[in-house]
């Protein structure tokens, strides 16, 4: 008979050396440290040049343009484009994936019941009917800690995964609203070449009446042919632009691009700057840096599992159960008269495999200090796209104030420009280039306020999203034991 006393001595021994060899050690500290040590060097402010723009805190999301078809696309889109609802199911496998290694933490329940007949062949009257019941429960005790690896492995895989399906929200919503903004400046850029046409029109009626009347040589005749042949193929170009960004957006909503879309908004003044927090914490809320640091705490628990390859492992398995058989009879099938306890262990250390096991840990602590690096170069990423995205954004605000001076004054050079014509003092290739010099500088004024939106969405999307409600950052106390994160 074994002694008890005796038994749970050596198993509390066993466990409490190999507890402080190898397994249940922390993971996520070990992993934040590391990260930390990557994330040296971090500017403690951003460092760019001084901005022009008001730096006044905003709600920072889309409902700031103030737009109601915008929102109401933004809206459709997450909840009909289908790369989001494949991104979406990802986080679902990783969620499984997670119930399945927690489930070891439970224990095991199985039962049978059967029941057969037979008889000779030579005397099929002569049968037996045979019963069977059996139910069993067995619990597998983490001793050496790989099960509590695994969790950690799987639970940082999971926020991973919630965080990427994060990212990809706000990327789809970004793709959204600068696909509405290019269709109308090629709303508005089609207004702009359709008033160059008019002028175009115009001026050629005057220009035919005098060539009629003998006052201007043929060749002013030819010239403004061609320019209103011109003009004619800038409308055709921007149409074509005009489906194609509709095609663009229907896409982006889900659904099929049949060019049906009917935008009736204007394009707005950008926001000024989002709030800007401390660029650790702002960068950290990223979520594609919190799935970055979460990859890491993945990648840390596998490196943990593979290094208690070298160590002796040790299992310890608890069974209860019961089996019972009866013959022609069921009346103590459902006996637990025999019903048995079971306490297992065993313990295994490989001798010789040719430097398998070595090779697996060295590989595990390379694609650990390999992940490292990737970490503290996205860092870098993250801060530099942010930095430029401010730098731009700021740009774009002072040029647009050269470009309106550029295009009032061209509109007045042009007015003045077509009424010397027609009075005529002023020639047909002046009035052209001067024409040029004022719907340029129009059109560039535009393409300037769409841009200044988009930067202002590239710089929406590069610190996170709406600051005010940042993807909750990854911690170590938070990623122990495969908690939620809190929201």
């Amino acid at each position: 008979m074994i002694d008890n006393k005796m038994t749970r001595g050596v198993s509390a021994g066993a466990l409490a050396a190999l507890l402080s060899a190898c397994g249940h050690l922390p993971i996520a500290e070990p992993a934040f440290e590391a990260m930390s040590d990557k994330r040296a060097g971090l500017p403690a402010d951003w460092t760019v040049g001084q901005m022009t723009g008001e730096t006044a805190a905003i709600v920072a999301d889309y409902s700031v343009f103030q737009d109601a078809q915008l929102i109401a696309f933004v809206q459709e889109a997450l909840e009909n484009n289908r790369s989001l609802r494949a991104a979406i199911e990802s986080v679902r496998q990783s969620e499984m994936a997670l119930q399945q290694v927690r489930s070891r933490l439970l224990p095991q329940v199985g039962a049978s019941l059967g029941a057969s007949i037979g008889a000779p062949v030579d005397d099929l009257s002569n049968s037996t009917d045979r019963y069977s019941f059996g139910l069993s429960a067995s619990y597998d005790f983490d001793i050496m800690g790989d099960l509590s690896a695994s969790i950690q492995a799987s639970a940082a895989g999971l926020r991973s995964s919630e965080a990427v399906y994060e990212q990809a929200r706000r990327q789809i919503a970004a793709q959204v609203a600068r696909s509405y903004f290019a269709i109308i400046e090629q709303q508005l850029q089609l207004a702009l070449d359709r008033q160059s046409l008019d002028r175009q029109r115009q001026t050629f009626r005057i220009t035919q009446t005098r060539f009629d009347a003998g006052s201007i040589a043929r060749d002013e005749l030819v010239l403004g042919e061609s320019r209103l042949a011109i003009a004619e193929d800038s409308i055709i170009a921007t149409e074509a632009s005009l489906r194609a960004a509709v095609r663009a957006l229907e896409t982006a909503l889900g659904r099929f691009p049949q060019n049906k879309l009917a935008i009736q908004g204007t394009l707005p003044q950008p926001p000024a700057t989002p709030p800007l927090g401390l660029p650790e914490l702002t960068i950290r809320s990223r979520p594609d840096v919190v799935a970055a640091e979460l990859n890491m705490i993945q990648t840390f628990a596998d490196t943990r599992i593979a290094q208690m390859g070298p160590w002796p492992q040790l299992d310890s398995t608890l069974s209860l159960g019961v089996s019972n058989s009866t013959i022609n009879t069921t009346s103590d099938l459902f006996s637990f008269d025999d019903f048995a306890l079971s306490l297992g262990a065993s313990l295994a250390q490989s001798i010789f495999d040719g430097g398998a096991i070595d090779a697996r840990v060295k590989s595990a602590e390379s694609r650990e200090r390999a992940a490292l690096e990737r970490y503290g170069q996205t860092v870098i990423n993250a801060y530099a796209e942010i930095v430029g995205a401010i730098d731009q954004f700021d740009t774009l605000g002072s040029r647009n104030v050269a470009l309106q001076k550029a295009s009032d004054a061209a509109q007045e050079v042009l007015r003045l420009g077509e009424l010397k014509y027609q009075e005529g003092s002023e020639s047909l290739l002046n009035l052209f280039t001067v024409r040029d010099s004022a719907e340029t500088a129009e059109s560039n004024l535009i393409s300037n306020r769409r841009a200044r939106l988009d930067q202002w969405i590239v710089l929406h999307t590069a610190l996170g999203g709406d600051p005010t409600k940042a993807t909750p950052l990854a911690t170590a106390a938070n990623t122990a034991d495969g908690a939620p994160v809190a929201q």
